[in-house]
């Protein structure tokens, strides 16, 4: 269990921040899972399009983004001025004890074997070597390349972190990033007007807010209670791809950060005239609360059932009967794209109802 305890004036001790590394790496992650990440298989599914050699590369050095994401692709990310390359050789510039104790972690079970313990003690590493092969030997030679020498790891994941940053990250960065200086606005705002606590109360379901103590509670597999103070600080990183998790580092020498979902990316819209029985169909298909919040996730991108359920808390069968009744009024449109069915927004047809219920509001001669 992670506790973070709040002071009564913790306004005072937050920060937050955006890392172009650090949203590159959750991507990545998702991309070792995708069935664990049903928002994201749009991103998913686009990275099927990349070349062979560069898919090969990121599965070959998944293992440091698979499970446990070191503290190491934190380097600089407070620092507002950098961007992806100055972060990518802060990494490569950590003295090699720190590279082999946070690549280790990303190896071994970090509830039984911590990665300072492994660099230190021979009788650690021993034992986690001598596990570690009989469950996965290719697992086990990696380990032992990273207690070695963690230098040529490194360089192999950062190569491949590289070449996705080049070939399709850096583009998505570009989507991305303002909807999260958005979700650090609106975060800014509610702790302006309401303090820490509330704020808080809006990350996701593995946190538990204790209001009366001024706590936050995670559950984890290792224990630290945790003041935050003007000394020792808490920055909030928001991010698009860590969903649905939340990712806490509140290990030395790394500063305390937590790394949460922002909303999900939001809509854009446009505008000219529909016919009265057009406008009155549209109308009533929008007439109830799940399919508005159809509509609305649809805006920001075109999405399969089982990520509508997923966004909505609905049952897929649920979304799909009001999805029908969307598409019946000429809402929305589907295509495959492979195993998914794709629902979009018909442009067309929403700037005609809009521009229709535009004109009922301008006054006439």
């Amino acid at each position: 269990m992670i506790t973070v305890r709040f002071s009564e004036t913790a306004e005072e001790d937050l920060a937050f921040s955006l890392s172009p590394l650090l949203e590159a790496v959750h991507s990545w992650h998702v991309l070792t899972a995708p069935g664990h990440h049903a928002l994201h298989v749009p991103w998913v599914r686009r990275c099927r399009r990349l070349p062979a050699a560069l898919r090969r590369l990121l599965r070959e050095h998944s293992f440091v983004v698979a499970d446990h994401i070191p503290a190491l692709f934190e380097s600089l990310a407070d620092d507002h001025d950098a961007d992806f390359t100055e972060q990518l050789a802060a990494v490569r510039a950590l003295p090699p004890a720190q590279l082999a104790a946070e690549l280790s972690e990303t190896l071994v079970d970090t509830t039984r074997y911590r990665g300072p313990d492994l660099i230190e003690d021979a009788v650690t590493r021993d034992a986690a070597l001598a596990e570690l092969r009989q469950t996965d030997s290719a697992r086990a030679a990696r380990l032992s390349d990273v207690l070695t020498d963690p230098l040529p790891v490194l360089e192999g994941v950062l190569t491949a972190l590289g070449d996705y940053w080049s070939a399709a990250f850096a583009a998505e960065w570009e989507r991305v990033e303002p909807t999260l200086h958005q979700a650090i606005a609106h975060a800014g705002q509610q702790i302006a007007h309401q303090g820490v606590l509330p704020m808080l109360r809006t990350l996701v379901p593995q946190i538990r807010v204790d209001p009366g103590r001024r706590t936050l509670r995670l559950d984890r597999p290792h224990h630290h209670d945790i003041a935050v103070t003007r000394a020792r600080p808490v920055t909030f990183t928001p991010s698009h791809y860590v969903w649905p998790h939340v990712r806490v580092t509140c290990d030395a020498p790394w500063p305390l950060r937590i790394t949460y979902p922002a909303p999900p990316l939001a809509p854009a819209s446009a505008a000219r005239p529909a016919s009265q029985a057009e406008t009155l169909t549209a109308l009533r298909a929008l007439a109830a609360a799940p399919r508005l919040q159809i509509v609305s996730c649809l805006a920001a991108q075109s999405r399969s059932t089982q990520e509508l359920a997923t966004l909505l808390g609905l049952s897929q069968s649920v979304v799909s009967r009001h999805l029908q009744q969307l598409t019946q009024a000429g809402l929305t449109t589907t295509r495959r794209e492979g195993y998914y069915v794709l629902y979009s927004l018909d442009p067309a047809r929403l700037t005609r109802i809009a521009a229709a219920l535009t004109g009922l509001a301008t006054p006439r001669d």
